[in-house]
């Protein structure tokens, strides 16, 4: 008995690969992004600690100020940063789901080619036992 094997079968590992690849850059976009919160969630902890310590003089007053504003700035550009990354992460996530769409219709195209070779394969099988079977018969 002959060996199934898939015509298409470079095309589908090099998809198999492909939609690897775009889950990969999508969950190190995601990684990234989830980091980049992070990081604004600590500036936003700074700040909070900076205002639980208060100011007791002037020049302390006007130092917090200046610490608060910095924090502000940091956190402002770190919500443009993540807007930026939730953007890329959200194509990365389109290009995967391309991906993983093309590759299922080709593991749908080599399921349906085994199905039709094993049918196949099954009424060769059948043909040659009902000739042997006839063979016999007269033999007898």
């Amino acid at each position: 008995m002959a060996k199934f094997q898939f015509r298409l079968q470079r095309v589908l590992d090099f998809r198999e690969m492909a939609e690897e690849w775009a889950k990969n850059d999508y969950l190190e976009r995601r990684a990234a992004r989830l980091l980049a919160e992070q990081e604004r969630v600590q500036i936003a902890g700074e700040r909070k600690n900076a205002i639980g310590r208060g100011a007791e003089s002037l020049d302390a007053r006007r130092n917090l100020e200046m610490l608060l504003s910095r924090y502000d700035e940091e956190e402002a550009i770190q919500l443009r940063i993540i807007a930026e990354l939730e953007e890329e992460e959200e194509r990365a996530a389109e290009v995967w789901r391309e991906k993983k769409q093309e590759l299922e219709a080709m593991v749908k195209l080599r399921d349906k080619a085994l199905e039709e070779w094993t049918l196949e394969d099954t009424r060769r099988e059948q043909a040659e036992l009902d000739e042997w079977a006839v063979l016999r018969r007269k033999a007898a």
